[in-house]
C-alpha cells in the first residue's frame, strides 16, 4: 500500500510540468473577463490571472507560464498602461508562477506564502519562487481597494491562499476551487482531499449570495457552485470511509466506481484530476 501511494504521489509530481511542454503558446489567446468592482481576470493557458488595475498601479494574483508574459502583458495594457506592482503566487504550480521571472525583471514583486517558496524548492522547480513571502496573511490597500490574502488549510497544495477584494466582493480561491471538473488535490505537494472540504467550508463562510469567485480554472461563479461541489465531497468521503471499513484495498475502491453519481457533472479530460485520483486522495487521508 504504501509503495503505491508512493507511486501515485511520484505520477503526480512528474506529471505536472509535462503540460507545460505540450503546450502550443502561440497559439493562446489571452482575454479579460469583468467581474466585479473593477477585478477583472485573464484567461490564457493556465490558472486564471485576476486583476485590479488602477492610478496606484496593477496588482495581479498568478501569471501562468513563461512563454505567455508577452501576451499577458499585453492584455494588461487594454486595461491600464500602469506598471505591474504586485504579483500573488496562490501556490506552486508552474501554470500559476511561470510568469515571475520576466514579471519580476519588469518590477513587480512578487508575493506567497511561505510554503510556496519552500514548497518549490524542495520540488526542485525551476521558476522563480516569491520574492516577498507571508506566514497567515498580508494585507493590501491598492487602487481604493483592501485587498486580504491568507493561507487557508492545506487543500490543493500546502502552500495555498485565497484573496479577498472587500469592497467589490470577490474572492480568487487558485486551484482550491475549479469549475473544469473534479478539484486535483496534489498530494505529493501537501495537498489534502479533508483539507479541501475545510477550505471550501472557509470560502462558503466567506462569501455571500451577491460574492463573485474566481476559480483557478474556469469561469467566475458564486457560493452555490461551492456549495454543490462540497456535496459531492461529502459524498464522496462517505463512500470512500465506507470502502475502508469494508477492507478495500486502494485499488479495490478505485475500481468500485464509488464517483459515478458525480462524473457527469465534474469528470473531465484532464489527467490529473480523475476520478480515480480523487479517490486515491480521500482514501490517504481517510486510512492515516
Amino acid at each position: 500500500m504504501n509503495e503505491h501511494r508512493l507511486a501515485f504521489a511520484l505520477g503526480m509530481f512528474c506529471l505536472a510540468p509535462l503540460t507545460m511542454a505540450q503546450q502550443d503558446f502561440d497559439a493562446v489567446e489571452v482575454t479579460v473577463h469583468d467581474v466585479a468592482g473593477g477585478v477583472k481576470y485573464l484567461e490564457g493557458s493556465g490558472g486564471n490571472i485576476g486583476l485590479l488595475a488602477g492610478a496606484d498601479g496593477v496588482f495581479l494574483i498568478d501569471d501562468q507560464y513563461a512563454p505567455l508574459t508577452d501576451k499577458i502583458v499585453a492584455a494588461v495594457r487594454t486595461v491600464s498602461d500602469q506598471p505591474i506592482r504586485f504579483v500573488i503566487n496562490t501556490h506552486m504550480h508552474p501554470d500559476h508562477t511561470g510568469g515571475n521571472e520576466n514579471l519580476g525583471r519588469l518590477g513587480a514583486m512578487i508575493v506567497g506564502h511561505d510554503n510556496v517558496r519552500a514548497q518549490m524548492a524542495k520540488a526542485g522547480y525551476a521558476e522563480m519562487p516569491p520574492f516577498v513571502t507571508f506566514s497567515e496573511d498580508v494585507t493590501f490597500h491598492i487602487n481604493g481597494e483592501t485587498v486580504r490574502v491568507f493561507k487557508v488549510p492545506d487543500a490543493h497544495t500546502n502552500g495555498d491562499s485565497f484573496i479577498l477584494f472587500e469592497n467589490a466582493n470577490v474572492i480568487h480561491t487558485g486551484d482550491v476551487f475549479r469549475t473544469t471538473g473534479y478539484p486535483y488535490i496534489d498530494t505529493g505537494n501537501g495537498g489534502s482531499f479533508l483539507g479541501t472540504i475545510r477550505a471550501w467550508d472557509l470560502l462558503i463562510d466567506l462569501s455571500a449570495s451577491g460574492t463573485k469567485i474566481i476559480p483557478g480554472h474556469g469561469v467566475a461563479t458564486d457560493v452555490n457552485e461551492v456549495r454543490r461541489a462540497r456535496e459531492m465531497m461529502l459524498d464522496v468521503r462517505d463512500k470512500v470511509r465506507a470502502a475502508i471499513e469494508a477492507g478495500m484495498t486502494l485499488e479495490q475502491a478505485q475500481g468500485a466506481r464509488l464517483t459515478v453519481a458525480h462524473d457527469s457533472r465534474y469528470k473531465s479530460e484532464s489527467r490529473l484530476a480523475t476520478p480515480e485520483a480523487l479517490v486515491a486522495a480521500a482514501y490517504k487521508d481517510l486510512a492515516e
